[in-house]
């Protein structure tokens, strides 16, 4: 990465992370149409099963040995969280997210896929006691309502069950990243973000294969022999674009921009899934689709917005604090899934 950013003029250099993060939404929007393909063949438990543990041998495992040349090691504790945060967080998010879209339009999964941050910042309300204040609870309140009626098609009295309750786990899956991103915090203030993300990814993996297995992907496994070659061509593109690669680009990009820039950036996650969803799956969206999507996109946008500097004296201006960057702030809306 460095050596090529070298290798460009200063303005091009300057543009470069913009131009990652842009292809790292892309990417994320066309997890959810590729996995609304593969899906037509194979069940959600099978993929997510298959899809993660390529990831993990193909990129996680290589990269954990390597980061075990280079750094120094991990300590008991830290291993302990990654255990229990892979486990409850990663693989808890991609089974959940694979599951969940199997039941829900793509267009109205990627706009409920975008509220992580929202949930990232309540969690951080809940046990880090981080402040929320009137304008980012009114911007959740606001994201919600959009969810709901998205989720229920607005039909209060008789939802459609499947795509309700499909809506459900994608909300779910948000909320199992959101503790993900705030227990992995504390460990990247100190550790390099490979060594964190390949070490809780193979945690993640080794938690998929029980609970797949108690969903039926076991008996399913002798199918994969069977798959056709795009299905195999979707899977592929999941394990090493979706589940390693964009990783990779999201942690160069956010090093190189402010937390607030890149999660702008995420504003266009679900309007890349809307038109993908219209060219290769031929979806159209609704007027309810549009306003839904208005009231969440506007939702994350109060809850992500800078807070302005406080005011201080004239006569103490070295007193002065700059404002804090909220957690919800740091991190992409749903990068693993």
């Amino acid at each position: 990465m460095g050596g090529m950013a070298d290798s460009l003029g200063p303005d091009r250099r300057a543009l470069l992370p913009f131009g990652i993060l842009l292809v790292v939404v892309l990417i994320w929007a066309s997890n959810t149409i590729v996995s609304k393909i593969v899906l037509r063949e194979v069940s959600p438990p099978l993929l997510a099963l298959v899809r993660f543990s390529l990831a993990a041998v193909a990129f996680y495992l290589p990269i954990f040995l390597l980061m075990r040349r280079v750094a120094p090691p991990l300590r008991r504790d830290e291993l302990v969280r990654l255990g229990w945060t892979g486990t409850l967080g990663s693989a808890s998010s991609v089974l959940l997210f694979t599951i969940g879209v199997s039941m829900t339009p793509a267009t109205d999964a990627g706009l409920i896929l975008s509220t992580a941050p929202i949930f990232t910042a309540l969690l951080a309300w809940l046990f880090l006691g981080e402040r929320l204040g009137r304008v980012r609870s009114l911007g959740m309140l606001v994201a919600f309502a959009g969810a709901g009626v998205l989720a229920t098609d607005g039909q209060i009295t008789a939802p459609d069950a499947s795509i309700l309750f499909g809506s459900l786990l994608l909300l779910l899956c948000q909320v199992a990243w959101a503790g993900y991103t705030l227990s992995s915090k504390a460990l990247l203030a100190r550790r390099s973000p490979l060594q964190v993300l390949a070490t809780s990814h193979l945690f993640s993996a080794a938690a998929l294969w029980p609970a797949t297995g108690l969903l039926g992907a076991w008996a399913e496994l002798p199918l994969i022999l069977e798959w056709s070659l795009s299905t195999w061509l979707g899977v592929a593109y999941m394990a090493v674009l979706v589940s390693a690669l964009s990783q990779v680009l999201y942690m160069y990009g956010l090093r190189a921009v402010a937390a607030s820039q890149a999660i702008s950036f995420m504003y266009l996650q679900p309007v890349f899934t809307a038109i993908l969803a219209a060219l290769v799956l031929d979806e159209r969206p609704t007027w309810l689709t549009f306003v839904c999507g208005a009231l969440i996109l506007f939702g994350l946008w109060l809850v992500n917005r800078p807070r302005p500097p406080k005011r201080t004296s004239p006569a103490a201006p070295s007193r002065a604090r700059p404002p804090r960057q909220h957690v919800a702030a740091g991190r992409p809306p749903s990068g693993l899934q």
